[in-house]
């Protein structure tokens, strides 16, 4: 019996990247899941994928939109009847020095990684208090702890949702347990790459060996982590 049985989750961003490796992890646990994606037809077919690990569920939703999450959660509901398991795993990349960032970008940041972790908490809340024992997580980033160049939006995006956090879980406890997780680098997942690529284009070298400097130099794993990483945190 995994440790995940009778566990009915919904994951946001649950289509690529880590979402996707927690999606296939808690499979394995025995949960049941339903993956949320933007992208409908990318769900439907990492759906497919996972399907031999356990009962998995594909749903097209845009979690800045309110009317798309209200329909996410009342898809979940009926599928399972209950709801006690969310992660807030949606965001999007961005860098750009603070002065010349495009206020696009901005907006999208904000939007994606900090106001559509607000809505769906908003929307799930009263459905995981129901079910009780429940767990929401919310997906931050080391990027919300300290600074790095050229990340100050997306850190600050980040920092949003590590305050969020701290609150919803003095508000929805004892019934729903709130937290946060927060990577850093991470060899299988885009941003940390483009971090390497620019350091290579400002030093010289190749970025997949200044990755792997670095993380000899600072990780005490010697490596950098990988979505499966997460997923098992």
């Amino acid at each position: 019996m995994g440790r995940l049985e009778n566990r009915f989750a919904v994951i946001t961003g649950g289509a690529s990247g880590i979402g996707r490796a927690i999606a296939k992890a808690y499979l394995e646990e025995g949960a049941k899941v339903l993956i949320a994606d933007l992208k409908q037809e990318l769900a439907n077919k990492t759906a497919v994928e996972l399907e031999g690990f356990g009962e998995i569920h594909a749903f097209g939703c845009d979690v800045t939109k309110s009317d798309d999450v209200r329909d996410l959660a009342d898809e979940a509901l009926k599928i399972f009847g209950k709801v006690n398991v969310l992660v807030n795993n949606a965001g999007l990349s961005g860098r750009g020095m603070i002065a010349e960032i495009s206020e696009d970008t901005i907006d999208a940041l904000l939007n994606v990684n900090l106001k559509g972790v607000i809505i769906c908490a908003k929307v799930f809340a009263p459905i995981l208090k129901e079910a009780k024992a429940s767990t929401m997580i919310n997906m931050s980033s080391q990027a919300g702890k300290r600074g790095w160049p050229e990340l100050s939006v997306y850190g600050a995006t980040k920092a949003g949702v590590l305050g969020m956090n701290r609150a919803l879980a003095v508000e929805l406890a004892p019934e729903v347990r709130v937290n946060a997780i927060c990577p850093g680098y991470i060899s299988d997942v885009g941003m940390a790459w483009r971090g390497w690529e620019l350091r290579s284009e400002s030093e010289g070298g190749d970025a997949g060996s200044i990755g792997e400097k670095f993380a000899a130099d600072n990780i005490p794993l010697n490596r950098l982590q990988k979505a499966e990483d997460i997923a098992r945190s």
